[in-house]
């Protein structure tokens, strides 16, 4: 249950007025500011410094520094994800890569464009959707979440179900590596392979292994169209038979959720579990899979949103994840066949859990305000999650903490143990970072 500690390779004291004044003497004040307030924070630290390069020339100028100073430094966007992890073992510096918003090249015609990582999501998708095209990634995020942290944390959202995951689009990616070394992988086409490992590697990596600086990405054409259709059930049992047969038929929602009950994104109040199918396709193959799907679900109730009413929903309810008032945000993954079996334990350990699942997938996420745990003592909190976590081992899936109040991350590391798979991280940890001076701490296995 202890959480890791990595030391940094070399424990230099560094002044904060040092690095300060060393990054305005290079690069100027607007390059970097002083946050004393909730913008950027790592953890409970009065104070952060913020770089904000505005170019890749400027990122690898910055690190070059950092690397000269011994600065351990944590990457970022617009600093919408920097609580996930656990706590530095140390750090000097935030890069942030928010200014380094350019869409840099966009060929409606071949489907693909390249971005800088300080890009919103949502800023390229209004560009692309003029062209009736976007990226298919819907990650649970603030509006300004940028695309580089969006694959830094391989972060997906419902539509995953249809479209898979950010590993699935991105063809190409340039990164600035610890010492300020610029590195290019894959490219800017589909057809082009080459370096496609490194796209993955990178993917998901959390800042640890390089800076994300600019990627290049397949896109999609728009639908045209679009329905979502909800069933209820009072329990997971026939919800989740139902997603069993849609998944061995030749229905393809876009989107298949399963909703723990008074869902805050719920249309209508309701003490039953509901499952939520998005379909996106041209209006008659639409209908065609809604009438297939009622069918499945006969004995169900269910109740179907069209068009404007559609979008409303999936919007409020990607709203409703990342609402202020939770406390706590755990995502557990299983295999899709043991869905119901971890929604059972979930609700034999914490029987008042607010949760929704990518049904087709596995993936729970439980949310919960600051009360949640209070009827169990300090310790007894890390314990019954850490019960969770086991629970979800044993399938031979995971628990991660994205948010959780400090007595239980300082007692609980919050990715967990990866198993055999920990060597190899640390071993691409020392070949990528050997200085330990990217995230150091934050991620899996103390890396």
């Amino acid at each position: 249950m202890n959480r890791p500690q990595t030391e940094p390779h070399n424990p230099r004291s560094v002044s904060s007025d040092r690095t300060l004044f060393r990054l305005r003497e290079m690069f100027g004040e607007d390059r970097a500011q002083v946050y004393t307030d909730h913008h950027f924070r790592i953890a409970n630290e009065d104070s952060r410094i913020v770089a904000f390069p505005q170019s890749i020339e400027e990122l690898s100028e910055i690190l070059q520094l950092a690397a000269s100073e011994c600065w351990r430094v944590i990457p970022a966007g617009a600093g919408t994800w920097l609580e996930m992890g656990n706590r530095p073992s140390q750090f000097h510096l935030v890069v942030a890569t928010e200014k380094m918003n350019r869409v840099l090249e966009y060929e409606p015609a071949d489907l693909t464009a390249t971005v800088q990582a300080g890009c919103p999501l949502a800023t390229f998708n209004r560009l692309a959707a003029e062209h009736r095209q976007f990226i298919p990634l819907d990650p649970f995020g603030e509006e300004n979440s940028t695309i580089g942290g969006i694959i830094s944390t391989a972060s997906s959202g419902p539509l995953r179900c249809a479209y898979g995951t950010p590993r699935d689009w991105l063809i190409g990616v340039c990164v600035v590596d610890a010492t300020g070394k610029i590195t290019r992988a894959g490219g800017k086409v589909v057809k082009n392979v080459a370096g496609y490992d490194l796209c993955k590697l990178y993917t998901g990596s959390y800042g640890t292994l390089a800076v994300v600086a600019e990627m290049s990405f397949k896109l999609r054409a728009l639908p045209s169209s679009e329905k979502t259709l909800i069933s209820f059930a009072d329990g997971p049992t026939a919800l989740c038979n139902l997603v069993a047969e849609i998944t061995d038929s030749d229905l393809q929602p876009a989107s298949c959720e399963l909703i723990s009950p008074n869902d805050i994104g719920m249309p209508v109040k309701t003490r039953q579990l509901a499952l939520a199918l998005r379909f996106m396709n041209e209006p008659q193959t639409i209908d065609w899979q809604i009438q297939e799907a009622l069918r499945l679900g006969v004995n169900l109730k269910s109740m179907v949103l069209s068009g404007e009413e559609s979008k409303t929903f999936w919007d409020d309810y990607r709203a409703g994840e990342i609402a202020a008032q939770w406390d706590y945000s755990l995502r557990i993954n299983v295999l899709p066949q043991d869905l119901k079996l971890m929604i059972d334990d979930l609700y034999r350990l914490f029987p008042q859990a607010n949760w929704r699942a990518h049904a087709a997938n596995g993936v729970i996420r439980v949310h919960a305000a600051a009360g949640w745990l209070d009827e169990f003592k300090n310790r007894e909190r890390a314990r019954k999650l850490a019960e969770l976590r086991q629970q979800a081992q044993s399938r031979g899936g995971q628990m991660v903490i994205l948010r959780a109040t400090a007595d239980v991350t300082e007692q609980l590391d919050v990715w967990g143990e990866v198993g055999a798979t920990t060597g190899l991280m640390r071993a691409l940890k020392e070949k990528f970072d050997p200085n330990g001076q990217l995230n150091p701490g934050r991620f899996v296995a103390g890396i």
